[in-house]
C-alpha cells in the first residue's frame, strides 16, 4: 500500500481523494495538514475532519512535522495559489512525490525555484490537469493521431464557468494569481492533448475584470493568442459569466482544424464531432473514462528512490509556464515567449 498525505483544504484536492477511496484499498492518506484557506467551518474543512475519521489519518497544523514523521510516498498539494510552491517544494525535500494543485507557482521565479527543488530531490509532479482523460477529448485526441484530419493548423480553446461564490482572496492577485493561471491552463492543457505537446512560442492576451467590481484582482474575461513551435495558431477565450441557471457549472470545449478536416469537442456533453470534406458530421465513438491520477502513482519509483523527471512533471512546470507568461503578456501589453 502506498501512504500519502494531504497538505491543504483548497482546491480539487477532493476529487483526488475520491479516485484513491475508490481504487481497492492501494493507496491510503496518512495524515493532514489542515491548512485551511478559507474562514470559518467551511465545507472543506469539515469534509477533511470527516475523511481524517474515515481512514484514521493523522491532523497536523505542521505540514513539516508531518511529513517528517510519516514519509508518505506522495503528497497532495491543495491549497490556495500563493501557497503552492511552498508546501510542494517542502513535500519534496522529503522525498516526496507531488500531486499538486494549479498552477505550480504564482510567478517564473518562484517556479523556476520549485523546478531545480523538485528536480534536486529527484522526485515527480503530477499537476491537477486531468480533463485529458474526459472520453471527448481523449476520442478527438485519438482521432487526430490517427490523422483524421490531417495536420492540425488552427485550434480555438474555451473555458467558462458561473461566478458563483467566490473567497475574497479572489480579488488578491497576490493570492490568487490571476485567472489565465488558475483556469487557462487547462485551456492550455486541452491545446497540448490536441497537438501532442507542441510547446507556445509566443502569447499575446488580454483580460480585465468588466463585471465583479468587488474582487479587482479577479479577471473575468480572458483572450489569449499563442503561436506554437511548430507554426501552428491557437487561441484561448476564458470567463466567469456562465448564467447562474439549472446548468453545469463550467463548459469547456476545444475546435480544431486539420488540413483534411475538422473537430469540435464538447468536453461537459461528452461529446467530439469530426467534419470531414464530403461527409456528414459523425460523433466519434467515446472510450471509457479513466483515472488519471492512480495509475501516475502506481507507476512512481519507491519513497527515497532518485526519480528521472517523467512527462507529467515536465509538462506541469512547462504549461504552468505558459499560462504565467500568457498572464504577464496580458499584464504588461507586450507578446512573451516562455523560455524553453
Amino acid at each position: 500500500m502506498m501512504t500519502g498525505v494531504l497538505l491543504g483544504a483548497w482546491g480539487h484536492w477532493s476529487a483526488v481523494l475520491h479516485e484513491l477511496d475508490v481504487s481497492g484499498g492501494e493507496f491510503r492518506i496518512a495524515g493532514i495538514a489542515a491548512i485551511h484557506d478559507n474562514d470559518g467551518d467551511t465545507p472543506a474543512a469539515r469534509i477533511v475532519a470527516e475523511h481524517a475519521c474515515a481512514s484514521g489519518a493523522r491532523i497536523e497544523s505542521d505540514p513539516d512535522a508531518l511529513l517528517r514523521d510519516l514519509h508518505p510516498d506522495f503528497a497532495v498539494v491543495s491549497a490556495r495559489p500563493d501557497r503552492l510552491p511552498r508546501l510542494a517544494a517542502l513535500a519534496a525535500s522529503h522525498g516526496c512525490h507531488i500531486v499538486c494543485e494549479k498552477p505550480l507557482a504564482l510567478g517564473i521565479p518562484a517556479l523556476l525555484a520549485l523546478r531545480d527543488a523538485v528536480l534536486g530531490a529527484g522526485v515527480r509532479v503530477c499537476a491537477m490537469l486531468p480533463n485529458r482523460t474526459r472520453p471527448a477529448l481523449a476520442a478527438a485526441v485519438a482521432a487526430i493521431r490517427d490523422g483524421a484530419i490531417g495536420r492540425p493548423v488552427l485550434l480555438n480553446a474555451r473555458k467558462t464557468y458561473k461566478w458563483g461564490k467566490r473567497p475574497a482572496w479572489f480579488g488578491d492577485r497576490a493570492a490568487y494569481g490571476g485567472t489565465i493561471p488558475w483556469i487557462g491552463i487547462h485551456a492550455l492543457d486541452f491545446i497540448d492533448a490536441a497537438t501532442g505537446g507542441d510547446p507556445v512560442a509566443e502569447v499575446c492576451a488580454y483580460h480585465a475584470n468588466l463585471g465583479h467590481p468587488s474582487h479587482p484582482g479577479c479577471e473575468d474575461v480572458c483572450a489569449l493568442t499563442m503561436h506554437l513551435a511548430s507554426g501552428v495558431l491557437a487561441t484561448a477565450s476564458l470567463d466567469y459569466f456562465r448564467p447562474d441557471a439549472p446548468v453545469p457549472h463550467g463548459d469547456d470545449g476545444l475546435r480544431v482544424v486539420g488540413t483534411l478536416g475538422e473537430l469540435t469537442v464538447d468536453i461537459e456533453r461528452n461529446c467530439a464531432v469530426l467534419l470531414e470534406p464530403g461527409h456528414d458530421p459523425r460523433e466519434l465513438p467515446l472510450p471509457a473514462a479513466t483515472p488519471y491520477y492512480t495509475p501516475w502513482l502506481r507507476a512512481l519509483p519507491p519513497h527515497g528512490t532518485p526519480a528521472t523527471p517523467d512527462d507529467r512533471t515536465l509538462r506541469a512546470f512547462r504549461l504552468t509556464q505558459e499560462a504565467l507568461s500568457a498572464r504577464d503578456a496580458a499584464d504588461s501589453g507586450h507578446p512573451r515567449r516562455p523560455a524553453p
